[in-house]
């Protein structure tokens, strides 16, 4: 008897699916759109407050630390409480503090709203690929979860854009009063059409009729799901955080979380500080911020591309080749810092194609090698370890500015953890667990 992972993997892609995989994706948008605004309004708020360089690695890296905090807590809490109350949860808090950022009158009180703000952001992101993942099909579910997550990059170029335009006509205020209504004004949309985890429900009691509902609006007039088993594995308790370190998936939990925090520490590194080593290099303000949508951009392109290549040749090939690539471009950035401004962006594009189209495939790697009854927890937990490098990416340059090194020296260095991704990729290849 077919169980319902079992229908839904084999199942054709239903306009069900597809809308509330949609919803996801404009939630991960606008969670790249808040996470990103700090970096779109630094140029500005530097002359505003007069804030020294050095000074934006601690503001940068308050957004990440709260990012890190809420990945962990709120991806273990919604494999226990279900993955929807905390996807609105995290929407309605990175809102809100959004809004408020747009009052902040210091560093200091920045500071403490994009800390709360990062909180919500964390949450946001495992669980809706979480959610993505057991409701795509097996054959696309790779390029489901990759397609979901280019949907951080994609609030990202749009944000950039806007705010290119948006902080000369009307301050950089109305880029977080944008990031906070957008997230808000999604909520009833993401009551209304995105359902709960079917695992969920069928670990609590009562729960087994509204599972039927759901496969039944995905394949309407399907009389398997009044005769399918409900009671079989899919029921399972949920496993706690030291199944992950299992003897079978000891070593590639390991590896995964040093890979995210390799990524996550360079991706991070090159989405802030890049605007203002551009404006070093002497590119205009609003050219530099192009800088940011050129890295989202190139992540959008290569990640949907290396996404369809992992499904037909395998991931492990495909990321470690990206993240080698990446590291070439990474450092040849840094010998070309004196170009003209379309030779850097486009330089800047490369990067993103590489770099952050192979870090977005980094999370169908845990996806697709944690069995369903953990994989919220090993997604949320492995980004939560790499948010310890997203927030010392910020703070590693702003010690480099103070150290001395100048803006090609920075790219330079900056190439090696890029390098040191395509190492930890291929020693996972050799690693990977049974599922």
């Amino acid at each position: 008897m077919v169980t319902p992972a079992q229908f839904l993997g084999e199942s054709e892609f239903s306009f069900y699916q597809l809308r509330a995989i949609i919803i996801c994706f404009l939630i991960a948008a606008l969670d790249g759109f808040d996470t990103q605004s700090i970096a779109f309004v630094a140029p500005a708020l530097r002359h505003l407050w007069e804030i020294a360089p050095e000074q934006f690695g601690p503001l940068f890296a308050a957004g990440l630390i709260g990012t890190m905090i809420g990945a962990v807590i709120l991806s273990s809490l919604a494999d226990r409480f279900g993955r929807k109350p905390l996807i609105i949860f995290s929407t309605l808090l990175f809102g809100t503090m959004s809004l408020l950022c747009s009052t902040a009158t210091s560093v200091d009180s920045l500071f403490m709203y994009r800390l709360i703000a990062g909180f919500g952001l964390g949450g946001a992101i495992p669980n809706i690929l979480a959610l993505v993942s057991e409701y795509a099909p097996h054959r696309i579910r790779s390029t489901v979860i990759v397609a979901t997550f280019t949907g951080f990059p994609f609030g990202a170029v749009v944000g950039g854009i806007a705010s290119s335009k948006i902080i000369p006509a009307s301050g950089w205020e109305m880029v977080f009063i944008i990031g906070g209504i957008l997230p808000l004004a999604l909520l009833p949309f993401v009551f209304a059409w995105v359902p709960e985890s079917l695992r969920y429900l069928l670990r609590r009691d009562g729960q087994q009729e509204k599972a039927k509902n759901i496969l039944e609006r995905i394949k309407p007039g399907c009389t398997s799901a009044q005769t399918m088993d409900y009671t079989t594995s899919d029921a399972h308790t949920i496993k706690p955080v030291r199944n992950l370190f299992a003897a079978n998936r000891v070593v590639w939990t390991i590896l995964l979380w040093l890979l995210t925090f390799t990524t996550l520490l360079l991706g991070y590194f090159l989405i802030n500080w890049t605007p203002l080593l551009l404006v070093d290099a002497g590119v205009p303000h609003q050219k530099a911020i192009l800088g940011v949508v050129a890295l989202n951009l190139g992540g959008i392109i290569g990640s949907l591309i290396l996404g369809r290549l992992s499904d037909k040749r395998g991931p492990f090939k495909v990321v470690a080749t990206a993240f080698g690539i990446g590291a070439i471009a990474v450092a040849v950035l840094g010998l070309l810092i004196g170009s003209s401004v379309p030779v850097l962006l486009s330089i800047v594009l490369v990067i993103g194609l590489f770099v952050f189209g192979a870090q977005l495939n980094v999370t169908a790697l845990a996806a697709n090698y944690y069995p369903l009854d953990m994989r919220s927890t090993g997604i949320g937990w492995s980004m939560g370890f790499g948010r310890v490098g997203s927030f010392l990416g910020p703070l590693i340059g702003g010690g480099l500015i103070a150290y001395g090194l100048n803006q090609g020296q920075m790219f330079l260095v900056a190439a090696v953890p890029a390098a040191l991704a395509c190492a930890l990729v291929i020693a996972m290849a050799y690693n990977k667990p049974e599922v």
